[in-house]
C-alpha cells in the first residue's frame, strides 16, 4: 500500500470510528427513576439542591426538617398569604403537612410538573403561622 492509500485508509477508519465513539461516550441516564431533590427546612429558611425544574420530568422531593420546630413544605403560587389555609391547600401543587415534619423528620414525595412556570410564579413555602412572613420561601422556575 502506498503512502497516499494509507492516508486515505486512516481517514476512512477515523470517519467511521468517531461517530460510534461519540455515541457511546455521551452521558445517558442510567435510571428511569425520578430526579432526587434534597430540601432542608430550618428557622426560617428553605434550601433546595434544585430550584429549576423541567416539565414532564419526575422528581422525588426528599424534605428534611433540620430546624428546632415543626415546618411544612408547599409548592404554591407566590404570595398566597392573604388566602385561607383551605384555599392554599387547594392551590398547592405539592404539600407535606406540619404534622409530617416535626423536628428531625424526613419525608419524601414524588411529583411531576405539567406546565411551565417562569420566575416569580411558584415557590417552595412554609405557611406554619408566622414562618412565611419570616422569610420561609424559596422561588423556583419550571421550564
Amino acid at each position: 500500500m502506498n503512502r497516499q492509500s494509507a492516508i486515505k485508509w486512516s481517514i476512512a477508519v477515523l470517519l467511521v470510528a468517531l461517530p460510534a465513539t461519540a455515541c457511546t461516550s455521551a452521558a445517558a441516564p442510567t435510571s428511569t427513576g425520578p430526579v432526587e431533590v434534597q430540601v432542608a427546612l430550618s428557622e426560617f429558611k428553605i434550601e433546595s439542591s434544585v430550584t429549576e425544574f423541567s416539565v414532564g420530568l419526575p422528581y422525588r422531593f426528599v424534605v428534611t426538617n433540620k430546624g428546632a420546630i415543626a415546618h411544612e413544605l408547599m409548592i404554591t403560587p407566590t404570595g398566597m398569604g392573604q388566602m385561607s389555609m383551605e384555599d392554599m391547600h387547594q392551590k398547592a401543587l405539592v404539600e407535606i403537612e406540619e404534622a409530617d415534619l416535626p423536628l428531625g423528620a424526613t419525608k419524601s414525595l414524588d411529583f411531576t410538573f405539567t406546565e411551565p412556570a417562569p420566575a416569580g410564579i411558584l415557590e417552595f413555602s412554609c405557611y406554619v403561622t408566622g414562618h412565611y412572613e419570616a422569610g420561609m420561601k424559596l422561588p423556583i422556575v419550571v421550564k
